[in-house]
């Protein structure tokens, strides 16, 4: 997302807290007054701001699930529509959603930023959400023709920090039906570029009342990923796992149908005993049960060629399609079933082809 003419107008700072071993909810502190912060701050903000919601690797724009009362949606359209001694009394909801949703001792507390403002040419207006841990650090000054070093406590949203989130919720058409009219975008430090799903879900889904994208490029590639791993770490046969394989090649990109599903690919391919482990699987690592359109665009080389590994010392790089036509075949068995001795495993390769070239 890129941020072009963001204005901002009101900010509150309140703090949340992480529950202890009791998991026992921490009242939030809250703000008295907004904050008067200077120009030089306010830059700073902004740029804090516009950098992160620019990092495409670690920002999305979600779908916005729940807009009833009580919901983030619901309290960010009355902030935007308060007064300013309003808009401070409606943002302490804001910290206390969050520490209901922070349920779990691992999840740290931190500073809750909650500001307003306009973004881009037509000045939409926002309401935006920063969560920031605290960090400690030190400060370099000069009194009385002494350098002295101070430690400071508590800082946050410095240069250096990566550990924060970020929501925008931007109302587009005040004359629509919410959650229609409002775009909803989220930064979180945990996002990676091919796994959306690592975004704090009691963030996103909990707090904000978001959803992650259903978007069929990412969930075909997600899709075919995990049930490589899946495979992997099977037990079963060398030779079934290769051929499961082989068939997820051949299902994503080749089959005709505009959309696919995980229990449509394990009715077809995999044996009985493993399909209920499969949806198991699938569903801990948060994949939708549901259709998904089938787009195979972020792939890459993915689906052009297959790489195996013998040993340590030796790759072999093949197209799928000289796979399954046949032009390489690769078999399994014990050395003595291949000229050899013994009971070792060994694979032979087939290529119905001439040694063109050396590297």
């Amino acid at each position: 997302m890129l941020l072009e003419n963001l204005k901002l107008n009101r900010i509150s700072v309140h703090e949340v807290f992480r529950r202890g071993a009791d998991k026992r909810r921490l009242e939030p502190v809250c703000a008295d007054l907004l904050e008067q912060l200077p120009e030089k701050a306010i830059d700073q903000f902004k740029l804090r701001i516009t950098e992160a919601l620019s990092a495409e690797a670690k920002s999305l724009q979600m779908q916005i699930a729940k807009h009833e009362a009580g919901s983030h949606l619901h309290n960010v359209g009355e902030l935007l529509d308060a007064t300013d001694e309003e808009f401070l009394e409606l943002s302490r909801r804001i910290p206390n959603r969050l520490a209901d949703e922070q349920r779990h001792p691992n999840i740290p507390g931190g500073v809750v930023l909650v500001f307003d403002g306009t973004v881009g040419g037509a000045d939409h207006r926002f309401v935006g959400v920063i969560k920031a841990e605290k960090q400690t650090g030190f400060r370099r000054y000069t009194s009385r023709e002494k350098t002295l070093t101070e430690f400071l406590d508590g800082l946050f949203l410095t240069a250096a920090q990566r550990l924060y989130k970020v929501a925008l919720f931007v109302r587009i058409d005040e004359n629509q039906r919410p959650p229609d009219g409002w775009n909803a975008y989220v930064f979180d430090t945990n996002i990676s570029p091919t796994h959306r799903e690592t975004a704090a879900q009691y963030f996103y889904e909990g707090f904000l009342g978001c959803e992650l994208p259903q978007d069929g490029a990412y969930e075909t590639a997600r899709f075919f990923d995990l049930t490589r791993d899946y495979v992997k770490q099977s037990g079963l046969p060398t030779e079934k796992r290769r051929d499961i394989v082989d068939a997820l090649h051949t299902y994503v990109k080749a089959e005709n149908g505009r959309t696919f599903s995980s229990n449509e690919f394990a009715e077809k391919y995999l044996p009985m005993e493993h399909r209920d482990a499969f949806s198991n699987f699938l569903s801990a690592k948060k994949f939708p049960m549901r259709a998904v359109v089938r787009d195979t665009s972020a792939m890459g080389n993915r689906l052009r060629r297959r790489r195996f590994r013998f040993g340590a010392d030796i790759e072999l790089s093949v197209s799928a399609v000289a796979l399954n036509d046949k032009t390489v075949e690769i078999k399994e068995g014990a050395a003595n079933d291949f000229g050899g001795e013994g009971l070792d495993r060994w694979t032979r390769i087939t290529i119905r082809q001439s040694l063109t070239d050396e590297r």
